[in-house]
């Protein structure tokens, strides 16, 4: 949006541009505001590389995403990133997933124990011993938008939701 000068009026919600003598936004009901009048959004914090976070699971796309949609859920910021560690550097051995690309789920330290516990409530028959992946198939929606879903997909070709 170009540097708006104080003749127009805006929404402070939907950011429609009005005349002088609007008072009212015609959809959302608020009063209009001068563009100086607007409260600039702070930047958004910045979020720590992974050296700096714990890493709660690595696993398939399709787990990432049941893991990343129920921290969402839970307001636990986290980072999704493809895991190319080792097992002796603390990532998994490729093989338990047929060769399938891994992701690793990394939450801030002071949220770990949360994030396990999420974890493991989201995983329950992982626990149990069995390795099959949440079920992955057409039917995965964008938590924000309602769209489908490629299987492998780290955002949403619609909506841009990034999971993670």
């Amino acid at each position: 949006m170009s540097q708006l000068q104080d003749d127009v009026k805006l929404c402070p919600q939907c950011g429609d541009e009005y005349t002088l003598r609007a008072e009212q936004c015609a959809e959302c009901g608020v009063e209009l505001v001068l563009p100086s009048q607007l409260e600039e959004a702070p930047p958004p914090e910045e979020f720590p590389a992974t050296d700096q976070l714990a890493c709660v699971r690595v696993g398939p796309i399709a787990w990432t995403r049941a893991l990343s949609a129920a921290l969402e859920q839970m307001e636990i910021r986290h980072r999704v990133e493809p895991d190319t560690r080792t097992p002796e550097e603390g990532g998994v051995d490729r093989g338990e997933f047929d060769g399938a690309d891994v992701f690793g789920t990394w939450v801030m330290p002071n949220d770990f124990e949360r994030a396990k516990t999420i974890d493991s409530e989201v995983f329950v028959h992982v626990l149990g011993g069995e390795t099959d992946a949440p079920n992955a198939g057409e039917d995965e929606i964008c938590p924000a938008c309602g769209s489908a879903l490629p299987v492998d997909a780290l955002e949403c070709p619609d909506c841009g939701l990034a999971f993670g």
